[in-house]
């Protein structure tokens, strides 16, 4: 019993390669827009963790007796990282018992912070702590969930951090890792602000 072999004719592949082509049309952008809701969704997720340990950190501060170090340094052992913290000041923009470094920095103040205070910052408040950097070489290299600056504003320091997920090309196949979602941490005020990239990867 002999069974045959049927080919597809060229109408037929030119047919499904159409049909190939409709689905692509219509369902890649529609997973481009889940993924981009992905990336908005992880960004949001890690700036509210991190407000959370901001806040808890404070209130360790204030359940353990507001303890100070030399030159009125406000400090707290926060999860077995121990912080720095905004001192009480005359000047009203400054909230007091918010971390701003680790104590074995060398920043003894707030507007004074660095790049790598606020990497210390999300690798010891969070756990799992994201793996974050300062050097944007390596941050380009693919490895590092955020990169981390320091901004000043209105006269005050602050950190920002920058969701390497959402990074694009700028040109000549550069990474440019400033250029996707970002939170930012302003530590003066405790507060922390999401700052969503509306440009399409």
């Amino acid at each position: 019993m002999s069974t045959q072999h049927k080919s597809w004719s060229f109408i037929e592949l030119i047919i499904v390669m159409a049909m190939i082509s409709l689905l692509i049309a219509f369902a890649l952008p529609r997973l481009i827009n889940i993924i981009q809701q992905a990336k908005q969704a992880a960004i949001v997720t890690i700036s509210g963790n991190f407000s959370t340990a901001v806040l808890s950190a404070r209130m360790q501060w204030e359940t353990d007796g507001r303890p100070q170090m030399a030159k009125d340094n406000n400090i707290v052992n926060y999860d077995g990282s121990v912080f720095k913290l905004t001192p009480m000041t005359a000047k009203q923009s400054v909230l007091i018992g918010y971390p701003f470094a680790l104590l074995t920095s060398n920043t003894v103040n707030v507007n004074h912070i660095t790049a790598q205070d606020c990497v210390d910052l999300i690798s010891h408040l969070l756990q799992p702590a994201p793996l974050a950097t300062a050097i944007s070489a390596d941050a380009a290299m693919g490895k590092y969930a955020f990169f981390a600056t320091v901004e000043r504003q209105y006269g005050e320091q602050r950190c920002r951090y920058y969701q390497l997920a959402t990074v694009s090309n700028y040109r000549f196949d550069a990474i440019n890792v400033i250029a996707g979602h970002s939170f930012t941490y302003i530590p003066t005020q405790g507060r922390v602000e999401v700052n969503l990239h509306q440009t399409k990867d």
